[in-house]
């Protein structure tokens, strides 16, 4: 019998993080979801030693004294993935893996760690023609088959990327407050999208991950076909071998990276360009323990 895609993703998991990482997803993995699953439940009087960050001042104003807000914490979170299972994602990824089983051990990471700590995860796929969603369940049967959609819906056969749709349609979706995991390529969302972005981080808490391209052009590797999926076609050898058009494309490249970059940095949403399956668990865990350390400093 086949093992599952969701004990092979847990194993790479493992395999790929270390024995600190691994306490910080085992022992801590509340406060890495931390503000996107508390209730408000009453008004204390602050004391030495309280974040000023929960003060209420609206409340002191009327009482004199200064109150902060107390939150009791759900026990049960929600976390949705969106994935962008397009013909891009099939691609090669900067490290020469697919970015498809890149996406899919992000997602698989996303999986554990809700798992790890009782929560629910939801999905948001597809295209306008072939919409996917999975509602928020926990369940190891639920888990396999959330990663399977993204596996098996990502293929070169995939419509072209849409990622005003696909940011629409998880707004539309997902009317829950949840800690939300964007996964797609390096060229999304494009600085259109901000509008969409701003409107869903009213909503949920946002992750984007994004895994790089593999290089256009591979000029040191000329043996080797290259196809440009979005068009499909066969990059010409006398193409490849051109300094102006590698100077070129890098600085289309860089200056895209910047763009999206800047755009996520301005919405404050963390974020981060994998260069593909080998690296994307750690990257997660690096960004993940950013986060606890930016909301235990507030």
């Amino acid at each position: 019998m086949a093992t599952s895609l969701l004990t092979r993703v847990k194993a790479q998991v493992d395999l790929h993080t270390s024995r600190r990482a691994r306490g910080l997803i085992q022992g801590r993995g509340r406060s890495l979801f931390k503000g996107s699953g508390e209730d408000f439940d009453d008004l204390k009087f602050y004391q030495p030693g309280d974040k000023i960050s929960d003060i209420d001042w609206k409340a002191t104003a009327r009482s004199g004294e200064p109150l902060i807000r107390q939150f009791n914490e759900e026990r049960v979170r929600h976390l949705s993935i969106v994935a962008d299972t397009s013909d891009a994602m099939a691609a090669t990824a900067a490290d020469g893996s697919s970015k498809r089983d890149a996406m899919v051990l992000a997602a698989g990471l996303v999986c554990f760690l809700a798992q790890t700590n009782g929560d629910l995860v939801s999905l948001v796929a597809g295209s306008p023609e072939r919409p996917v969603q999975l509602p928020s369940r926990s369940s190891d049967g639920h888990l396999e088959l959330l990663l399977r959609s993204i596996q098996q819906g990502t293929t070169t056969a995939s419509p072209a990327p849409d990622s005003a749709w696909l940011l629409e349609r998880a707004f539309r979706v997902t009317t829950r407050s949840t800690l939300m995991t964007i996964i797609t390529d390096e060229a999304r969302p494009s600085p259109d999208d901000f509008s969409m972005l701003r409107r869903l981080t009213t909503r949920h808490d946002l992750l984007v991950i994004r895994i790089a391209d593999a290089d256009p052009l591979l000029a040191d590797d000329l043996d080797r076909d290259v196809i440009d999926i979005d068009a499909p076609r066969e990059i010409s050898e006398l193409s490849r071998a051109s300094e102006k058009v590698l100077r070129d494309v890098q600085a289309y490249r860089d200056a895209r990276r910047e763009a999206v970059s800047g755009m996520l940095d301005h919405l404050h949403v963390s974020h981060l360009l994998a260069q593909g399956a080998t690296t994307v668990v750690d990257d997660m865990i690096s960004m993940l323990r950013r986060r606890e350390y930016s909301h235990a400093d507030r």
